[in-house]
């Protein structure tokens, strides 16, 4: 899994991306498919960064706007940076993974 946190641009907010996610072969956004994907990552990364945006307290700003097989994209309606950097940050953590902020200054 690749964690991409892409800036504003064509009239979207900031974007959180997760890519490459394992398990996500079958995946359709318009239907109810956990039940044949249950192992994908999409699960968990959904889960971690609603918790995220729950305990800093940006949960109605933030809407997983891209979902297409092995990715799942969050965008945020808000630029409260540091909150946005914290959510991220707080999402690659229990992921165990990383992820540049450094665009969000």
């Amino acid at each position: 899994m690749q964690l991409v946190l892409e800036p504003p641009r064509g009239g979207k907010s900031w974007i959180f991306f997760a890519n490459d996610l394992a398990h996500d072969e079958g995946f359709v956004a318009y239907e109810p498919c956990y039940s044949r994907i249950p192992d994908s990552e999409r699960w968990t990364v959904n889960q971690y960064l609603c918790e995220a945006a729950e305990e800093f307290g940006i949960k109605p700003h933030i809407f997983n706007q891209c979902q297409w097989e092995g990715s799942t994209g969050w965008e945020f309606w808000t630029d409260d940076r540091p909150m946005i950097k914290a959510v991220v940050e707080k999402v690659a953590e229990r992921l165990g993974l990383t992820v540049d902020t450094s665009a969000l200054g």
